[in-house]
């Protein structure tokens, strides 16, 4: 079996020092790999592995919706601004859940029934709305702007006022919402905006088995299943698949809310976590000839993938690497 291992938000792409890592098997690996720089925004890095085609006509699928029913996503949000800046964290960062988005989006469709938008959640994180004709703007996919970014990032295109104005007038009704009061009671961070935003464009084509837990894998054009604990736990789910399979897809996400909240220590945490659980059994598995190959892919201004052969550690030779918070060394 050939694996990949698509870890999103690895690389940290900043220039603040990190906690120091002992990941032993990830060092080894970066010392016999083939590393490749392939820089990606988030939108694409997801897009290339966990659907095809839009997104946004699977959404409209998904919901009983006509392809040619006007519509755009709305991401429920935590948002502040500073001076310079702006800090963002998606629904699932802030764990919304299913109630809190059917309550809001049929509060919503209330506040703005007279523009003729209807909100329907897709999933607690992501909600579609359904505008009375097609937007003329274009705004960043909600994966590309979460975290601390450039405060002045708006919509483009003709219609970019418009779509600030919107914006603007869910973010003062979202503001005096009981179901924020039950939020900070509860001291969980509010929803206090939306993202609006047209679409993302997937490019899987092959389907590989894959082990996902991201909320993004819903539309997966081949099997999949729940992400996995570990490798051992992997061969088993792939025993438990009952067909052969010749190449599999880990996509674990789990590293982007550190990115989002710029949080070291967990960042740290979930890596010595994966040393264990994933480089480590991994790395023993490619010396021992049990995978026929592995690549570990990232995201970011510094993203690209590590290619390993079986037993590659033959080649002695190599200089030593360190991971720091980045694959390429």
């Amino acid at each position: 079996m050939y694996l990949t291992l698509a870890l999103p938000a690895l690389n940290r792409n900043t220039s603040a020092a990190l906690p120091e890592t002992v990941l032993p098997s990830l060092n080894k690996m970066m010392r016999f790999g083939v590393h490749t720089a392939t820089p990606a925004r988030p939108s694409e890095f997801y897009g290339r592995f966990l659907w095809r085609g839009s997104l946004l006509e699977n959404a409209k699928s998904a919901l009983g919706i006509s392809p040619n029913r006007a519509a755009v996503f709305a991401s429920p949000v935590w948002q502040q601004m500073g001076m310079h800046h702006m800090d963002m964290l998606g629904g699932s960062d802030i764990q919304i859940e299913a109630h809190e988005a059917e309550t809001l989006c049929g509060g919503l469709n209330g506040f703005l029934q007279d523009d003729g938008w209807h909100f329907s959640p897709l999933r607690p994180d992501l909600w579609l709305a359904l505008l009375p004709e097609q937007p003329n703007w274009q705004a960043a996919p909600v994966l590309d702007v979460l975290g601390r970014i450039d405060g002045s990032i708006r919509a483009e295109g003709g219609g970019n006022r418009a779509w600030l104005q919107k914006q603007t007038e869910i973010q003062m009704w979202l503001h005096a919402h009981p179901l924020n009061a039950e939020r900070a009671a509860a001291r969980a961070p509010a929803i206090n905006g939306v993202w609006l935003w047209r679409d993302m464009a997937g490019g899987q084509s092959g389907a590989p088995f894959l082990g996902s837990s991201s909320p993004w894998a819903q539309f997966y054009p081949g099997s999949r299943t729940d992400a996995p604990y570990d490798f051992n736990a992997w061969l088993e789910m792939v025993r438990e698949h009952g067909r052969p399979v010749s190449d599999g897809l880990l996509f674990l996400d789990d590293l982007a809310v550190t990115l989002h909240t710029d949080d070291a220590w967990a960042y740290k945490d979930i890596l010595e976590s994966w040393e264990q659980r994933w480089f480590a059994p991994l790395w023993q598995a490619l010396q021992q000839g049990r995978l026929n190959g592995l690549t570990i892919a990232t995201d970011g201004e510094k993203g690209g993938s590590l290619t390993l052969k079986p037993k590659a550690a033959r080649a002695f030779w190599k200089k030593k690497k360190v991971f720091a918070g980045s694959l390429g060394g």
